[in-house]
């Protein structure tokens, strides 16, 4: 497991908007209530004109009315690559406004703050014009509704990795594939990376996401040289070495062993 990231996107998302409106809080905590059965009680803080503050359980999170565009320059990248929504730019670029939502990181479990931050985005998409999110761990856009329908699944054996950490496959010249995450160290866990896959995209992926959701639900630490077993005819071993893009940075690469098609 490796040590919290500093990254300043950690607990941060931005709820993007067609309109400049601000939820009332009511309005945001009867939408958590419905989607979330065991969500902690929600107490309000604080608000003015463009500001809500509250307390979600022992956390304290907000959500700040921005009356101007995201700069397309912060959505550009995310939307270019955000293969599960294709029309991604075409809906974000006439953004008019946005929330800009923290969870101040006070301490605790990153899988709580994560959950929590879920939960208050969740609430405030829900009761706003939102158009999409953009998710700052893992630098990824979402729809609304997928947001939305993704977040109300979460519970302690099924997290929504997909809404967390940016599981990023790209083709090689020779037609193989290669896969990273983007995510995971603000989890509390190694990047995942993957050189060169000879198999089916859509297969690393499966692949990659049931490693990432093993390690964080059984709380189990990947060791250098340790194999996993994937399928009776595919396994993989763990090797602990520096990052393909940046050799300060180390990451978790995955070989491939066995019959993938």
């Amino acid at each position: 497991m490796s040590e919290a990231s500093n990254n300043p996107l950690r607990w941060l998302a931005l709820v993007v908007l067609d309109r400049a409106e601000l939820p009332q809080f009511e309005d945001v905590t009867q939408a958590i209530g419905e989607y979330f059965a065991d969500a902690p009680v929600m107490t309000a803080a604080g608000s003015t004109e463009n500001l809500l503050t509250c307390s979600i359980g022992e956390y304290t999170a907000a959500a700040t009315l921005v009356d101007r565009p995201i700069p397309w320059s912060q959505l550009e990248g995310p939307c270019a690559t955000a293969w599960y929504w294709p029309d991604a730019a075409e809906v974000l670029r006439e953004n008019e406004a946005h929330l800009l939502v923290t969870l101040i990181d006070e301490g605790g479990k990153a899988i709580e703050k994560s959950t929590a931050l879920t939960q208050w985005v969740t609430g405030l998409v829900a009761s706003s014009p939102s158009l999409g999110v953009f998710w700052g761990p893992g630098r990824l856009v979402h729809p609304t509704h997928a947001f939305i329908e993704q977040a109300v699944q979460l519970s302690p054996t099924d997290l929504p990795l997909f809404l967390w950490v940016d599981f990023r496959i790209e083709r090689l010249d020779n037609g193989h594939s290669r896969l990273y995450t983007t995510g995971l160290t603000a989890l509390g866990y190694t990047e995942l990376e993957v050189p060169e896959f000879a198999g089916e995209p859509q297969q690393l992926l499966e692949f990659a996401y049931n490693i990432a959701h093993y390690q964080i639900c059984q709380t189990k630490v990947i060791n250098d040289g340790d194999t996993i077993g994937l399928t009776e005819e595919v396994q993989v071993t763990a090797r602990h070495e520096p990052s393909m893009f940046d050799e300060k940075i180390e990451v978790i690469k995955l070989e491939f062993e066995g019959a993938v098609s």
